[in-house]
């Protein structure tokens, strides 16, 4: 019999693949990149780049030094310190950058400005929506006063047309030639017309 959890597949007319389905691994990130912005990155080795580094752990691992001859063994010893250097210097450089504050993004000001730029201008959009707002009410205010101040005098009753008075005044006596020549204690009273 077969077991039903291990599965045969052929992929090529000579090749046979076993794929167990119980150890269907997750895939773990090779690496995760940390940006200024706050966002990660999340790198995935492939199957090959596995294979290659598995390999090279056993090699490493496995490496007896005591058993190599003068040429492989500064080679190994070589390689081994070009890599711990790289690591420390990538691991310096890191914290040297956080420490001098040259973490920021090469454009960053660009950025900035853009940023800056848009903010004022939906300020100044704001600010004309708000104007026009207000200008909008303060001639609805207007028209309601005046409504109010054309609704308000034609309630008033008005009389029947205009009405004046004319009064005329006349000297009680006739002026004689005795009386000409005084002088007149006060103007002499006139025709006038008063509207009321």
């Amino acid at each position: 019999g077969s077991n039903p959890a291990i599965l045969l597949a052929h992929v090529g007319p000579f090749d046979t693949t076993e794929h167990d389905s119980r150890q269907q691994k997750t895939k773990v990130p090779r690496r995760t990149i940390y940006f200024a912005s706050g966002e990660t990155m999340e790198e995935y080795s492939t199957d090959e780049e596995e294979e290659e580094e598995d390999l090279t752990k056993k090699q490493v691992a496995t490496v007896d030094t005591s058993r190599l001859t003068w040429g492989p063994y500064f080679l190994f010893q070589t390689w081994r310190m070009a890599t711990a250097t790289i690591s420390v210097c990538d691991y310096l450089g890191e914290r040297l950058a956080s420490l001098f504050g040259i973490t920021t993004p090469k454009y960053q000001y660009a950025l900035d400005e853009y940023y800056h730029r848009k903010k004022e201008e939906e300020e100044d959009e704001e600010e004309n929506r708000l104007a026009e707002a207000a200008e909008r009410r303060f001639e609805e205010q207007q028209r309601a006063e005046q409504d109010a101040l054309r609704h308000a005098t034609t309630e008033q009753p008005e009389a029947a047309g205009h009405s004046f008075v004319n009064l005329s005044f006349e000297p009680e006596a006739p002026l004689g030639p005795a009386d000409a020549w005084k002088e007149p204690s006060a103007p002499p009273p006139s025709h006038s017309t008063k509207y009321v």
